[in-house]
């Protein structure tokens, strides 16, 4: 055991030296506790003459279990009398614990020698927990059960999220007082359930929403950052999702670039802070990038467009003049179903074994024989005349020549219902492509005989280009075997003969498909039965307003998104401002075929004779 001295008045129990007469006798106090282990255990010594005289020290606890003694030695004091009234206190845990055994006794100091007293504290720790059972005025919940300890703090979680209120005192119980108490404090906005400790800072809304005494640590508010335009700018709340944004005071500057090859930027190429984009211009100068006919360096001339971008459509002197004229020598000689319009001439072909084709010329017109049932014709920049008729004919025919070359495309003969060429870029002889109701397409590298360059099983009637290298865009209708034909627009590869369908759009109604023409890349364009016209536009299909009253569209000529010329079954050719359709010829012979070079240089034929002409 240990021994403790009682130190009475300020201590000076323990400073006296040996020989101190106040040391000469003294109490041997024993305290005994049994059933418990004190946290605590207190001797008060009080002067039974004078109860002002009183004394109190703290009498440390070894570890182990119980039972147990501590020893302490209670000496003479100066001025106290010999009688003593001793008090044991044991606490629970700690000093600061629950009060759960007390022993006392009277007791007299002898003149000398040393005189025991025995104190006994008892109380039931029945599990060993270290918690004295409530009936000795311990705090053990369950003094069956070592797990169950004493009584703890509760929070109150008033928004449901598992952490209690840090601005409320916690309640002490053994259980839950109430049924929104938890365990665990710390939560600094009790009413709303997203805001707790143990997260992220999950929302930029300058609040603590972890509560870690920070708002917004983890969105770098007021940090450098770039903004989706490349201005730099200070991160900031957005204010209204909870998100971050990079705000910016700079204005980004806006690019331009040129689509349409006309050496004129119009197209939006975005807007940025960066350095300026290659290829782009920070100034508009083209406003329809469909077409190399307008733009803001050009003049305007009589042509349906506004070529100078100044918001007027053929302004100027002298007037205007936007008729149309025939030329006399086509008239009644036969039907015109092909028409080919090069720079300095145009060419007519349709059925027959002579006079079956003309050329004209701006101070001639020529007839000329050309054996065949022509329906589909292309003119070099030289001026040949190519053409492509029914049972897989084909033949050229130079502006000097009287007759005709002919060839056969090879296999079961078809008909052959369209034509395109490509002038070469080293003088030589141009390169065509014709497709055919029965799907096939050829290759016509002339003088050479056509190949056989794919085979569709597409009802193809006329097919068109960009450039020679380019994908040849094909238009018909898939009827074989069908109730209704369903229209088709098949992308087909020069090179290789692969082709691709493309999606047009799902209210295109069940048509055949006869005329397609592309101005470049971007914009194509396609008509067909019941006035249906369609614009691809960057790879998009879209339907343009109907041709009014849903004629037979026979074929389609495009100069611009605003620059559309069609024919009809109907006798009709029909102009498409990018809005709406106006008609600048009619007759009651069928219109079959359109083609031009420029929107001052085209023409028109059809049945019986019909032609037109509009050449400024």
């Amino acid at each position: 055991m240990r021994l403790f001295l009682l130190a009475v008045l300020a201590g000076v129990l323990a400073g006296c030296s040996k020989g101190d007469d106040l040391k000469s006798a003294a109490l041997k106090v024993q305290l005994h506790y049994e059933g418990f282990r004190p946290g605590c255990v207190t001797l008060t010594v009080t002067d039974l003459a004078d109860p002002s005289r009183q004394a109190t020290t703290t009498v440390s606890v070894p570890e182990g279990p119980p039972p147990g003694t501590l020893s302490v030695a209670v000496f003479r004091q100066t001025g106290w009398s010999n009688d003593l009234k001793l008090l044991a206190a044991a606490k629970e845990q700690s000093c600061d614990g629950a009060q759960v055994a007390t022993a006392q006794t009277d007791a007299s100091l002898a003149k000398d020698g040393i005189t025991p007293v025995d104190l006994s504290l008892g109380a039931v720790d029945g599990d060993g927990d270290g918690f004295v059972s409530t009936a000795n005025g311990g705090t053990d919940c369950n003094d069956r059960d070592e797990n169950l300890k004493g009584p703890t703090p509760w929070y109150t979680d008033a928004d449901g999220d598992k952490y209690g209120s840090s601005l409320l005192p916690p309640v002490i119980e053994c259980t839950a007082p109430s049924f929104n108490s938890v365990r665990t404090a710390g939560d600094c906005n009790d009413s709303d359930i997203l805001v707790h400790p143990g997260q992220e800072e999950f929302r930029c809304d300058g609040r603590d929403d972890n509560c870690n005494d920070m708002e917004d640590e983890s969105f770098n508010v007021g940090g450098n950052c770039l903004n989706a335009f490349q201005c730099a700018g200070a991160n900031a709340c957005t204010g209204t999702d909870g998100g971050v944004a990079c705000i910016s005071t700079l204005t980004p500057t806006a690019y331009y670039r040129d689509e349409d090859g006309d050496g004129m930027a119009g197209a939006d190429a975005g807007v940025t802070c960066a350095p300026q984009p290659e290829g782009t211009s920070a100034q508009a100068r083209d406003c329809d990038e469909s077409s190399v006919f307008v733009s803001s360096s050009l003049t305007e001339v009589c042509d349906r467009l506004d070529n100078n971008c100044d918001g007027r459509v053929d302004e100027g002197a002298p007037p205007c003049n936007l008729a149309w004229q025939s030329v006399p020598e086509a008239a009644g000689v036969t039907s015109w179903r092909a028409i080919a319009v090069g720079k300095d001439l145009a060419w007519l072909a349709g059925p027959g074994q002579m006079n079956n084709v003309l050329k004209i010329e701006t101070s001639a017109r020529a007839l000329s024989n050309c054996a065949g049932d022509w329906n589909a014709a292309w003119v070099s920049a030289e001026g040949q005349l190519f053409l492509a008729g029914k049972e897989g004919k084909v033949a050229s025919k130079m502006p000097a020549e009287m007759g005709c070359t002919a060839a056969t495309t090879p296999g079961p003969l078809v008909d052959l219902s369209g034509i395109v060429g490509f002038n070469p870029t080293d003088g030589g002889k141009p390169t065509l492509y014709a497709v055919s109701g029965g799907g096939r397409v050829f290759k016509w590298a002339f003088p050479a005989a056509p190949v056989e360059l794919a085979a569709t099983g597409i009802n193809l009637m006329a097919v068109t280009g960009t450039t020679a290298d380019a994908p040849l865009i094909a238009v018909g209708a898939r009827d074989f075997g069908l109730p209704a034909p369903q229209p088709q627009v098949v992308r087909i590869n020069a090179a290789t003969g692969t082709w691709v369908a493309e999606t047009l759009p799902q209210t295109t109604p069940d048509i055949y498909l006869r005329g397609v023409s592309a101005v470049n890349a971007n914009y194509v364009y396609v008509a067909g039965d019941k006035g249906v016209v369609l614009e691809r536009n960057h790879g998009v299909w879209r339907t343009l307003p109907s041709v009014p009253s849903e004629p037979d569209v026979t074929d389609v000529l495009a100069f611009s998104q605003k620059g559309l010329y069609v024919t009809t079954g109907t006798g009709t050719v029909q102009f498409f401002n990018g809005k709406s359709w106006d008609p600048v010829y009619s007759n009651p012979k069928a219109m079959r075929a359109l083609d031009g070079t420029s929107p001052t240089q085209l023409g028109a034929s059809g049945d019986l004779g019909a032609n037109q002409f509009f050449n400024r």
